[in-house]
């Protein structure tokens, strides 16, 4: 056993410790003095930083020792499918996922006029505040809370049925129900890629018309993928649609069946399908929401804070893809031990245990968006009486000002910490159940080793980026 941990110790050492040392010490250094994130600074905790990152991680780890002592074989695949809800929510359920595809296809259209056509004062524009507010935030907690709300709001996919059957009837042949996807999920980082960019990276990422051809551009190459490659490409390829889906999967509602179930949460990512691409996509994302904290640093704010134009641009770039790089090298190193203690492949096991990662992403945007969901998003309810800021006042709401009494800055603060302590224990939990699925308990409770460092650095990282002082 020595042997082994040792020869696992010197293929992590060689491979990926000369990548990711550096990257991680720049992150670790940088988390002391990161700016407070949301509204309002962060709050003068009782405890030093460091003590509650620690404890953060001691709960980490105690929770990896209970699931070794209390859960020896896998729960979370037999309780994927969960219970069939009575007919009557079926029903309502039904009409429900008609308004929301009706809304989804409204929402769309105001929003790319809106963008295109109207006022370009950021401020009296609903496009901001929709796309990376309501639609961003909101979506993913609703999704990883409740169910996958995007699947029956989603205009690409409404838009492509209504022209195949619309097609179908032209040429009096059947609609294809052919579902054939994309194969791969390359397609959907590319997607998620481009928006993380635009919203992190891009110097005016605010600009009215440059979102507006940011949804135009998104609109055209999806439907343009559905024409060319059918309708189930928008399935792996429609990079929010990916991303939705995989947050769904923690969440208690789900269709099986054609029939809305309720299931036990996280049951669902012990059965959600990995394609080439999966990992990256997760990885991407939840480095991106890493760089949001590490954006605030000293060192990053130092480093563009004279800077403008394309290249304050070229530097956010370059910051961004640092810290994406840097947490897939960390995933790849726990993978990478994870193997030699159990002889499978690390394309094999780096697959298999993505999952794993969903819990943590869906941790990180809670932490480090919640309080502009609840805050800044107040502002939709003026925008929705002049959504063009043409100065309408359609709903009596135009002057609405955001009250920003709503939430304490003690309370943004400490919903943060415990987003990020249950997120990781969360992700524990879902990747001992995995490693139970594949190998006898106590291989899998070693195999788990690797892992929890990589769970207990994103945990320790994560929390100083978050509330640095």
């Amino acid at each position: 056993m020595s042997l082994l941990l040792r020869r696992c110790q010197l293929r992590i050492l060689t491979r990926y410790l000369p990548a990711s040392l550096p990257a991680f010490t720049v992150l670790w250094i940088c988390a002391g003095t990161a700016a407070a994130h949301g509204v309002g600074g962060r709050l003068d905790l009782p405890v030093p930083l460091w003590q509650l990152a620690w404890a953060a991680s001691f709960a980490v780890a105690a929770s990896f020792v209970a699931l070794g002592m209390f859960w020896n074989k896998p729960k979370f695949r037999s309780l994927s499918a969960g219970r069939i809800l009575p007919q009557p929510f079926q029903a309502a359920c039904w009409l429900l996922s008609q308004l929301a595809a009706a809304f989804g296809l409204f929402a769309l259209g105001v929003l790319l006029y809106a963008g295109l056509a109207g006022n370009t004062n950021p401020s009296v524009n609903i496009t901001p505040v929709a796309v990376y507010i309501i639609f961003w935030v909101g979506i993913q907690a609703v999704s990883a809370l409740v169910g996958d709300v995007w699947l029956r709001m989603n205009p690409f996919i409404t838009i492509s049925d209504a022209a195949a059957r619309l097609w179908a009837r032209l040429r009096h042949r059947p609609v294809s129900d052919s579902e054939r996807g994309a194969g791969n999920q390359w397609w959907a980082v590319g997607a998620i890629f481009v928006f993380l960019w635009l919203e992190l990276a891009y110097h005016d990422s605010a600009n009215i018309r440059v979102l507006g051809w940011y949804l135009t551009g998104y609109t055209v190459v999806m439907l343009a993928g559905a024409a060319i490659f059918g309708r189930g490409w928008l399935r792996d390829a429609e990079g929010f649609g990916v991303l939705f889906t995989k947050l769904a999967a923690m969440a208690p509602l789900h269709r099986h069946d054609g029939a809305l179930r309720l299931r036990t949460p996280l049951a669902g990512l012990s059965v959600l399908a990995q394609k080439p691409g999966s990992a990256a996509f997760i990885l991407v994302v939840l480095g991106s929401t890493t760089f949001d904290g590490f954006s605030r640093t000293t060192l990053m704010q130092d480093t563009i804070s004279n800077r403008v134009g394309w290249e304050r641009t070229a530097f956010t770039t370059v910051g961004l893809v640092f810290v994406i790089l840097a947490v897939f090298v960390l995933y790849r190193a726990a993978i990478a031990g994870m193997a030699i203690i159990t002889g499978d492949t690390e394309k094999e096991l780096s697959a298999a245990f993505a999952p794993s990662l969903i819990p943590i992403a869906a941790a990180y945007t809670i932490a480090h968006y919640f309080s502009y969901l609840l805050l800044e998003g107040q502002m939709l309810i003026a925008h929705l009486s002049d959504p063009f800021g043409r100065g309408w006042d359609l709903f009596g709401t135009a002057t609405y000002r955001v009250d920003y009494t709503a939430i304490s800055t003690d309370a943004i603060a400490w919903t943060q910490t415990a987003a990020i302590a249950v997120g990781h224990v969360l992700a524990v939990a879902l990747a001992h159940d995995i490693a139970l699925e594949r190998w006898p308990n106590k291989l899998a409770m070693r195999s788990q080793y690797p892992m929890l460092a990589a769970m207990i650095a994103y945990t320790i990282v994560g929390l100083l980026l978050l509330l640095g002082p």
